[in-house]
């Protein structure tokens, strides 16, 4: 595959209501923080605290991503399993996790439902 067939191939990817809306409140976010759009080379998730847009730490990105996940309202063993894995998981894209995250996220529902239901985390 040549340069120019890589640089104009395009790839949809199917997103759930939910990652739609933590994707448009990012979105938003940039735009109040910097008064401008995000460009092509900007990160969708960035640090709030920097003058410019540079993207977030990985610690600061998980913390964001459960804050978002709890405000629209996704299902808290969903949340810890995530807390958990690492792994967001869904229907769309169950078939695309291997099998070994798919047992990890499958235990650490199962691990919500057992020891932590009902507890805030």
């Amino acid at each position: 595959m040549g340069k120019a067939s890589r640089r104009n191939k395009h790839r949809t990817v199917k997103m759930t209501p939910e990652v739609s809306q933590i994707i448009q409140d990012q979105l938003r976010q940039f735009r109040e923080k910097f008064g401008r759009a995000p460009g092509p080379k900007d990160p969708i998730f960035f640090d709030p605290d920097a003058d410019v847009p540079k993207p977030i730490s990985e610690d600061r990105l998980r913390e964001q991503t459960i804050a978002a996940m709890a405000q629209v309202g996704i299902d808290p063993r969903k949340i810890y399993a995530y807390r958990k894995t690492g792994l967001i998981a869904t229907e769309e894209n169950w078939r695309l996790i291997t099998e070994k995250d798919r047992r990890a996220w499958e235990e650490a529902v199962a691990e919500y439902d057992q020891k932590i239901q009902g507890e805030p985390f």
